[in-house]
């Protein structure tokens, strides 16, 4: 092997990670993030992660864990201090761990001095270059430019790039400062608006309206009334915070319509409905409690009459659609008066007015002046798109009705102003300066670049506001009555026509609330570190912002890359066809194109994102090829990967390290991404896995994360690695997993993070040499290391938990205590349900569910069921001559379920004694291990703990012994 691979630093992410504080710090971040906030990216990492990502991938593996946590961020200076004196008491760490926010808090210019010093050590320079070329929202890149490290992001997707130049890139080349410009033209923006739109917009006198509140109509095919649709009618039901574990308080009237119906009129009226809180999700009125979900009239895309309680159909609706027959009727206003809170009203003819008359004005001027800034382009078919096509949306002009189209194309006309304006201004003050540095050619090329880029960041910024505003004004977003607001169409990962849907007053209140999301240059430039008046990282002499590089790129051809001058690689890629980037991203793209197409030409120079490129399985590319879709989809996607990390393995430098971070949902996509980089070239150091979804979100009370993230640590492999045997292989790849195990668990890697850590060793044998046969001479895949880790993993913990020999326990008991040790929920993914019954072997999950009925089995989750749920599914017997005795799992759960039943303790002492049950030391042991595994919240662990201190047999033979997942969320 030859001395550039044997001779290689470690480093400290192929040692250990901090994942017990990374698991913490992910949960608290969610609001208040200006950088999440700038722009809607789908499915961003936490900036937390992807520093420590960064970080462990350029510093050496000698540093301790406490110096790790010090330039992550964690501690101060003197807080290190305290830490390295051995009178540190844990409790203060606790305190200090969980008071930190990383992701607001920037390394300090001693950090980051210490840091290059580390990197000149390991990489020969001081600011090492940083390579992540699916750079999608922005996190890695971002990370590793607040460590004034050399930084290349790059990403296919327009709407990506501009995103990170307004993240990144002008706030470090321009400092705080440019503020006061932005701020500017953001203020001259909003006054023309309000000059050019406030006649469409009418109110009463003393009134300010913020929503306008609509519901799609559609003709009655029975009576040919005009149906109102709308899953429900609530207005506002608010309630205030009350304090930590306190029931929120409600200190206002609650509003609602109530539909009235008409049917000699053909239509459908509206009542206004207020009052205090009712019982339940109700209103209290003097005709009793109203509920205004009694009178939806669609639920799962079918609608329902209110004249004549017809039922009209989803085909139905969607012919009207494709007909242009879907219209909308305004039934509610949201409004103030001066200071006070916000009201509702029905509609007047004050506001039918201002409606129409936008409509006339569209209308008769849409050719002359708004066509130009008009979306005027096909939606596609495709994968999300699909979901508006059927409804008759098939232009992205059509996702608005005619007043939010106005308002939109209003607000593009005036920013497409507002840049000429501002090039003017740029250009006089460049006049000046070029003026007084006289033949300087250098000088004189830096001052036409600072200009230059001044117009593209406040433009980009007044984009940025624009899309914020063009995201909740049109006919995907919805009405959330419980918080009163408006919410974005890209919520979630597809774009969906809503029934019912705001609309915003046109110039104050929805360029005004937007307006909130340029004030964040200031915030984004603090979590730089920097100051009023600065530029660059604090701490770094000359920072030249021209060390960070956003480029417009395919991974798959990265022409813009020298052979082997990259030093660290830090990437996340797409995870097959979980997001379809480029079909959400074209809501944005055709209005960017529109706002900043003449800004950016080569990033907006074609009508919709690229999809032929793009690394994602997207079935809708390949109907009706006589092949299955999505088999042809994943083989595009594992194609177009495989090209990535060819191109990656280009573009490192033989010394390199790249960090690959991965979500872990399917079995069957990790073996394709390993033999992808093992084909690529790269051998697999280490893995690590870290929850990065907040647990409110995955309503982890009830059940086990299925968005933790591993990251796959990868060097670059001897090209002269041979072949090696599977056989040879496989007791190394056990042993070293079994030898790994105790040093995770010592740093806190617990439950399904020990198994998916596992894997770090497991590949670091399996890849180290290539390819790997079998006995028949056939390539062994990496599913089968996978295999084996998983294996040595469960047999480890399983004697770990009995302290003991474990010759003798059945397997579906073993396999119900690890459910419980890996998953420390009662619902888990179905796919790790199956992995586990693999390592422990005898049955599958389909056995799990049919023949012991220990689990309830559904879209792709698993849920173990009660004992009482089992008894009465028949899968055990608490009648002693009926109960086999086979499953040591059934004597537990029968004991459970007679305690739960009958809370009688001596019944449950004849079942054990009848069934020989009291004397059998591994039912006891058993008994033990429930304790340790089963999460105190847990029901069944209870009547555990109840029955060892009632029934003295037990209690004599059971040591409790209590282990428990501390898990501490931001309040």
């Amino acid at each position: 092997m030859s001395e550039t691979y044997t001779n290689r630093p470690r480093l400290f992410i192929e040692k250990i990670m901090p994942i017990k504080l990374l698991n913490e710090q992910v949960y608290f971040e969610n609001g208040g993030n200006p950088f999440k906030g700038l722009h809607r990216w789908y499915s961003r990492k936490p900036l937390s992660f992807s520093r420590a990502s960064v970080l462990a991938s350029v510093l050496p593996a000698d540093i301790s864990m406490d110096e790790f946590q010090y330039l992550l961020g964690v501690y101060s200076e003197q807080e290190l201090g305290y830490l390295q004196q051995s009178n540190w008491l844990e409790d203060k760490e606790e305190k200090i761990t969980s008071s930190v926010r990383l992701y607001k808090t920037p390394p300090s210019p001693r950090c980051i001095g210490r840091v290059h010093d580390y990197c000149e050590k390991v990489w020969g320079k001081r600011t090492p270059v940083v390579l992540d070329a699916f750079a999608g929202g922005g996190s890695i890149p971002f990370e590793a430019a607040r460590y004034g490290f050399e930084v290349y992001g790059s990403d296919l997707n327009p709407v990506a790039v501009v995103t990170m130049k307004a993240a990144m890139e002008y706030p470090l080349k321009f400092g705080p400062d440019l503020q006061v410009d932005i701020d500017k033209w953001v203020q001259w923006v909003g006054n023309e608006a309000e000059t050019r739109l406030a006649a469409f917009f009418p109110s009463p006198e003393g009134e300010t309206v913020q929503n306008y509140l609509w519901a799609h109509t559609v003709q009655c095919p029975s009576c040919n009334s005009t149906v109102p649709l709308s899953p429900n009618w609530w207005l506002s039901k608010t309630s205030n915070y009350a304090g930590k574990g306190q029931t929120r308080k409600v200190t206002s009237d609650w509003y609602a319509v109530k539909p009235i119906p008409k049917p000699a009129e053909k239509r459908v009226d509206f009542e206004l409905i207020k009052g205090r809180k009712g019982k339940g999700s109700t209103i209290h009125t003097e005709d009793g409690d109203f509920d205004p979900n009694d009178y939806n009239t669609i639920s799962r895309s079918v609608g329902k009459c209110p004249n004549c309680g017809n039922v009209i159909e989803q085909d139905f609706l969607m012919q009207a659609g494709i007909n242009d027959c879907l219209d909308w009727v305004l039934y509610a206003v949201a409004f103030k008066q001066g200071q006070s809170s916000l009201q509702f009203r029905l509609p007047n003819e004050t506001d039918m007015e201002g409606i129409n008359k936008a409509k006339h004005e569209l209308n008769q001027n849409y050719i002359s002046t708004y066509s130009q800034y008009l979306p005027d382009v096909e939606i596609n078919p495709g994968f999300n798109t699909n979901q508006l096509r059927r409804y008759g949306l098939t232009n992205w002009s059509k996702l608005f009705n005619p007043r939010q189209l106005l308002t939109l194309v209003t607000y593009a006309e005036i920013i497409n102003e507002a840049k000429e304006k501002i090039r003017a201004e740029c250009e006089l003050e460049k006049a000046a300066k070029i003026e007084s540095v006289e033949n300087d050619g250098e000088a004189v090329a830096e001052i036409e670049d600072y200009y230059r880029g001044k117009l593209e960041a406040i433009a980009t910024y007044l984009a940025m506001v624009f899309d914020q505003a063009m995201d909740r004004n049109n006919r995907l977003s919805h009405w959330d009555a419980a918080r009163v607001s408006a919410k974005v169409a890209t919520a979630s990962h597809s774009l969906n026509l809503m029934w019912n849907y705001p609309e915003f007053q046109g110039y104050e209140k929805l360029w005004g609330q937007m307006s909130e999301f340029a004030y964040d240059y200031t915030k984004l430039c603090e979590m730089f570190g920097m100051r009023s008046h600065s530029t660059g990282i604090p701490g770094i002499e000359k920072y030249d912002p021209k060390t960070i590089k956003i480029d417009l790129c395919s991974a798959d051809s990265l022409w813009h890359i020298g052979d082997k001058s990259v030093d660290v690689i830090v990437t996340d890629p797409p995870y097959y066809g979980t997001i379809q980037y480029a079909e959400l991203s074209d809501f944005f793209y055709v209005w960017l194109k529109i706002t900043l197409g003449d800004i950016f030409p080569d990033l907006f120079y074609v009508e919709l994102t690229d999809k032929d490129r793009e690394a994602v399985a997207n079935p809708s590319r390949f109907r009706n090829m006589g092949i299955s879709p999505d088999e042809l989809a994943n083989q595009d996607y594992e194609a177009k990967m495989a090209l990535a990390f060819g191109e990656y393995h280009r573009v490192l430098r033989d010394d390199g390290i790249m960090t690959v971070q991965f979500n872990h949902k399917d079995s069957g996509a990790w073996d394709v991404l390993a033999k992808s980089l093992i084909d690529a070239g790269f051998e697999i150091t280490a893995s690590w896995a870290v929850s990065t979804e907040n647990p409110q979100n995955l309503h982890q009370a009830k059940k086990n994360s299925v968005s933790s993230t591993v990251l796959l640590v990868c060097r670059q492999r001897d090209p002269n690695a041979g072949q090696a045997w599977w056989e040879d292989l496989r007791p190394e790849v056990v042993n070293l997993v079994e030898k790994r195990a105790p040093e995770f668990e010592a740093n806190d890697i617990t439950g399904i993070d020990l198994y998916l850590s596992a894997f770090g060793p497991a590949l670091n044998v399996f890849s180290r040499q290539y390819p790997i046969l079998n006995s028949s001479g056939e390539e062994v895949r990496p599913e089968e290391a996978f295999a084996e880790a998983r294996k040595a993993i469960a047999n480890y913990r399983f004697r770990s938990l009995v302290g003991s020999e474990t010759a003798g326990f059945d397997a579906l008991s073993q396999w119900y205590l690890l459910a419980w040790d890996a998953f420390r929920a009662r619902e888990f993914p179905y796919d790790d349900a199956r992995q586990l019954a693999l390592a422990i072997g005898g049955f599958n999950v389909t056995d799990l569910v049919k023949t012991h009925k220990l689990l309830d089995s559904a879209s792709g989750t698993c849920k173990l069921l009660t004992p009482q749920q089992r008894l009465k599914k028949r899968a055990f017997s608490v009648q002693e001559k009926e109960f086999s005795g086979r499953y040591l799992v059934d004597g537990l759960h029968g004991a459970i379920a007679i305690y739960q039943e009958e809370q009688n303790l001596q019944q449950v002492r004849r079942f054990l004694q009848n069934t020989g049950l009291v004397t059998n030391d591994l039912f006891m042991k058993i008994w033990e291990v429930g304790l340790k595994v089963i999460p105190d919240t847990v029901p069944e662990r209870e009547a555990l703990v109840n029955l060892r201190l009632g029934v003295k047999e037990i209690k004599d033979k059971v040591v409790h012994e209590q282990l428990t997942l501390d898990l501490k969320l931001d309040p």
